[in-house]
Parts: structure tokens; C-alpha cells; sequence
């Protein structure tokens, strides 16, 4: 197992490039923007990643694993920048003077907007990364994961589309080469076999933290109150379900993107040869993002949420109910009549004695027993 130390220095040099590559393409696309529309949404999105890098810098010393899996779509974000950038330099000397319609421009078997599409689900897989180590440092609302577990399959989704378009062009590329060989693909390999690990895993410990929950849960809701069911509960199940959908899918689809790299020829033209060695690095980093996102389910998954149907103080009572289980505590209704006090919410066991002894010292004259 590598150093966690070693880990976070290695990741932090390369968010170090990526930011300075990123810096640079923005620096240059504002130089050729003029009053292009294409080049104005791009130097946004870059100053959008420029911060989302900047916010994984700050943390990088919290999780060495989270970190290892980051390494790979950010050290690529930093190659499509420099890689990006020379294209951009490229395109401008053979253009006519006076015009440049960045449209056209061909990059990686695409055009800008290819580009722009690639780069967004990097930035996106990098934030859900971020958003797993908040996580892991804080408690979130309720609110706070249900978007969260929405933005995870939303970036896996995107990421999904991201490797059928690699796929195409690696089939293009298939079509343009008459002749084929067998290429070493024992990295492409482990990395598949990986993906499909992480998934089979994830499915796993999802159905074990559903069956946990069940068995777990300390009050069952009301029947009236069965339909109004915490709709984390239900972005838990359907991210689940999800899952267990994808997952031989996923496997199915870079099992052909092996495939076809397998048939691919090494036969000296320079500018084929780059050409599949950009798309097999962007199946190596989409494959990495996957993993990403299949680590941020997990953790998603493992906010424990506690349940109540209704909480009611009358008269002259002190009510006190609190959870040291759950992360988030789900509380349908709560309501102090009359004189009462209510106290609801979710702590530590450090916090609750604490409060305990605070809250009713004055009330009984001496401090409550624990």
C-alpha cells in the first residue's frame, strides 16, 4: 500500500501542473476570443476548473485514497490543456487573416465542443470527488445529500456518454487502418478489471447497508405516513438500482473499447498513432472518473438516516430527543404546546452528556447522571 504521504505529494504536484495548463489555455483563448461566442463559454468553463483545482489543492491532504483515484482525470485535464492549447496555436497560423471560425477546428477526432463536453465531466468528476471529502469530514442536511447523490449520477451518466463517443472514434480509426496487429493493453486491462471490481463492491455494500437499515430502524413510520417516506431513502434505492444496472454494462462497453484497440495498427503513421494514444488516455481517466463516482454512492450511501413520524411537547413537560446514530434526522412533525420545551436533533455521545448536564443542573440542582 503506497504512503499516504507520498500519495497527497504526488497528487498535489500534479494539481499544481494541471492549474498552471489550465492557466495558460485560458490565458491564450482570451487572447483569440475577440467576440467569439465559443471562445467566451470556454474561458468560462476554465476559470470554473481553475477553481475547482484550486479547492482540491486546499484539501488535498484529508484522504490519501480519494486522492489516488483524482490523480488520473486531473493530470489529464492538464494534458487536454496543454494538448488544447498547441492546437488552438496551430489552427490560428493556417487561418486567413481577419477570421477564424474556431468551429472548425479538429481536435482528438472532434471539435471545440467536444472538447469543452470532455473537460466539463472532468471538472464534474473532480467536484463529486471534493463533495465525498466534505462528507467525510462534516455532517451535510438532508437537502445537501439529496443533491449531491443527484449530481454523482449525473456526472456518471455524463462520463457513460463521454466513453460511447471514444468508442465511436476508436471505430473510425479501426476503419481508416487496413491492416492490424496485437498492441500491449496489459495497463487497459487491469484498469477494466478494476472498474469492474469497484462496481461489483459498491453493489455489495449497498445491499448491505440497505439490509442494515432495516434492521436498524428504531421506529416504523405510520401507515398514513408510508407515502411520505424520506425522499433520501428513495435517491439511496434508485442510486442502488442504478448500479446494479450499469454495472455489466460498463463492463460490456470497455470490454469492446478493448477490443478495438486490439485491432488497432501500429503501422508508423504519426498522426494515427497520436491519435490513439489520446483516446486511450481519455479511456484510462473516463474509466478512473467512473470509480469516482461509484466511491462518492458508497459514501453517499453511508449517511445514516434516522426516521420519526411525529414529535409532541404539551404542558409543562421538557421533551428531549436526540440521535447519536444517524448522521441526518428525518422529523415529519414536531410541535411544544403550552409551557413546554422540545428539544430535537442529531449529536455526539460527548455532546449529548454535556448538553444533559447543562440542560438540567439548574432544573434539579445538580448535574444529570450519565
Amino acid at each position: 500500500m503506497a504512503d499516504p504521504l507520498s500519495i497527497t505529494a504526488s497528487v498535489l504536484g500534479v494539481v499544481t501542473a494541471a492549474i498552471a495548463t489550465t492557466r495558460s489555455l485560458k490565458e491564450t483563448v482570451q487572447r483569440f476570443r475577440d467576440r467569439d461566442r465559443t471562445l467566451r463559454r470556454l474561458v468560462e468553463q476554465l476559470i470554473d476548473l481553475i477553481g475547482v483545482l484550486d479547492a482540491l489543492k486546499e484539501v488535498a491532504h484529508v484522504e490519501a485514497s480519494m486522492l489516488a483515484l483524482l490523480e488520473g482525470p486531473v493530470d489529464r485535464c492538464g494534458q487536454l490543456c496543454h494538448e488544447f492549447q498547441v492546437a488552438m496555436e496551430e489552427f490560428d497560423g493556417k487561418s486567413k487573416i481577419g477570421f477564424r471560425d474556431w468551429t472548425k477546428m479538429e481536435f482528438m477526432k472532434g471539435d471545440i465542443n467536444e472538447f469543452m463536453d470532455t473537460l466539463s465531466g472532468y471538472k464534474s468528476t473532480i467536484s463529486v470527488g471534493l463533495g465525498t471529502l466534505t462528507l467525510q469530514m462534516s455532517k451535510a442536511s438532508h437537502d445537501v445529500l439529496e443533491r449531491y447523490s443527484e449530481m454523482v449520477q449525473n456526472t456518471s451518466y455524463d462520463l457513460k456518454i463521454h466513453l460511447q463517443r471514444i468508442d465511436e472514434k476508436m471505430a473510425l480509426l479501426t476503419s481508416e487502418i487496413p491492416n492490424t496487429s496485437d498492441i500491449d493493453l496489459e495497463d487497459e486491462r487491469a484498469v477494466t478489471s478494476h472498474c469492474i471490481r469497484i462496481c461489483e463492491d459498491a453493489q455489495s455494500y449497498l445491499d448491505s447497508l440497505i439490509e442494515r437499515e432495516r434492521q436498524a430502524q428504531v421506529q416504523t413510520p405510520p401507515p398514513d405516513l408510508a407515502a411520505t417516506e424520506s425522499p433520501y431513502l428513495e435517491v439511496r434505492r434508485e442510486t442502488h438500482k442504478i448500479l446494479g444496472e450499469n454495472r455489466d454494462s460498463i463492463a460490456e462497453h470497455i470490454g469492446r473499447l478493448r477490443e478495438r484497440l486490439e485491432r488497432l495498427a501500429l503501422d508508423g503513421n504519426s498522426g494515427g498513432e497520436l491519435g490513439r494514444n489520446q483516446l486511450e488516455q481519455d479511456i484510462r481517466a473516463s474509466v478512473q472518473c467512473l470509480e469516482v463516482c461509484k466511491l462518492a454512492s458508497g459514501e453517499v450511501s453511508r449517511q445514516r438516516i434516522h426516521t420519526i413520524g411525529e414529535v409532541i411537547a404539551d404542558g409543562d413537560s421538557d421533551q428531549v430527543v436526540v440521535t447519536t446514530w444517524a448522521d441526518v434526522f428525518d422529523v415529519k412533525k414536531a410541535l411544544s404546546k403550552g409551557r413546554s420545551a422540545q428539544l430535537i436533533g442529531s449529536m455526539t455521545d460527548e455532546s449529548l452528556r454535556q448538553m444533559s448536564q447543562d440542560r438540567y443542573r439548574s432544573r434539579f440542582g445538580s448535574s444529570a447522571r450519565t
